[in-house]
């Protein structure tokens, strides 16, 4: 490279010569070309490694498929805790297949108890026709058995419908008619039909209501919910106790109160009273199905109410059902 300086006017000139000149073009090109292939390496090394580790988090999810449908309904997708979008949808997958294995585990609970609550009447129902048909009895013997068979067919015909209501208003199928109307009129009229049974057992049956209290909702099936907590209150209060049914406005809506005197509840079975045929020991020796309060939970639920239960065994029990008061559509 040859350098001229030549001074013209106060002004350098530098000139340099053709061949300098070209071996300055040919370093540029050299330093680009290897720039470029080095860049070119790094984007691809860089672009496998992201693929393979983003591809690692679905080979995860993969396996952890395949492991569920072998049985291990157990498996998760890891979570690395990255927060990426993989991390993201191992998350989704594992609150999904939670979901999943809770409905797995009730299916089986639910087919347990069917199987153990409906084999006790059809065995019956086949016993008795068993004898009708060995005997040789009078025509009122006949009747009789019919009449008793008729009566384990109601009381089945009665489980399977409860168990479909219920089934209905947890998956938010159930149809609500829903309707402004006076739950103060509906909870006398419930009364009124439980106050001679009530007298029978010797039992305090009182109210503590307004002169009326309006809410929408769906009548019958709160009809139903009051009926079955004051038909539970009174199966497990001894003679001479008290049965209370109160309602009262609140700033969310209503607040429906059922309390009683009665044996109680332990602190063992009050986790599980609202559990489809859950019945405690206390109350094997009661007629029932065990579906009364898990039929009242659902239907509360199904109204966007909520329904709990404070107990101390021996003391008595309270039940606390709140149910919006603002109006909302039917299903």
């Amino acid at each position: 490279m040859i350098f001229y300086f030549v001074l013209r006017q106060g002004i350098h000139h530098v000139q340099l010569s053709p061949r300098s000149l070209h071996e300055l073009l040919e370093a540029y090109m050299r330093f680009f070309s290897v720039s470029l292939a080095g860049a070119f390496l790094g984007s691809v090394f860089v672009g496998w490694f992201l693929a393979r580790r983003a591809l690692s988090g679905v080979d995860d999810v993969r396996r952890t498929a395949e492991s569920i449908a072998k049985g291990a309904f157990e498996s998760r997708v890891p979570v690395k805790g990255t927060g990426d979008e993989v991390d993201q949808l191992a998350v989704a997958f594992n609150g999904m297949l939670g979901q999943i294995e809770t409905v797995l585990c009730s299916m089986k609970e639910i087919t347990d108890n069917i199987a153990h609550d409906l084999r006790s009447p059809i065995t019956r129902m086949r016993g008795m026709a068993e004898v009708a048909l060995a005997s040789r009895g009078p025509v009122e013997e006949y009747e009789t058995v019919v009449g008793r068979a008729v009566e384990e067919c109601d009381r089945l015909l009665g489980i399977i419908n409860a168990m479909l209501d219920i089934s209905e208003a947890e998956a938010g199928v159930a149809k609500l008619n829903v309707e402004r109307f006076d739950i103060a009129q509906m909870i006398r009229d419930v009364y009124e039909l439980f106050q001679p049974v009530a007298e029978d057992r010797l039992i305090d049956l009182r109210i503590d209501i307004p002169d009326s209290l309006f809410l929408s909702g769906d009548v019958r099936k709160l009809q139903r919910v009051v009926a079955n907590l004051i038909d539970n209150a009174l199966k497990y209060t001894e003679a001479h106790g008290t049965v209370r049914l109160s309602a009262e406005s609140s700033r969310t809506g209503v607040a429906l109160r059922v309390s009683d005197t009665g044996i109680g509840i332990s602190k063992k079975d009050l986790p599980h009273v609202f559990d489809r045929f859950y019945r405690c020991d206390c109350s094997r020796s009661e007629q029932g199905s065990g579906l009364g309060l898990s039929l009242a939970k659902a239907f509360v639920c199904a109204h966007r109410g909520s329904i709990s239960v404070a107990s101390t065994a021996g003391a008595g029990t309270e039940f606390v059902v709140t149910l919006p008061g603002r109006p909302f559509p039917g299903r």
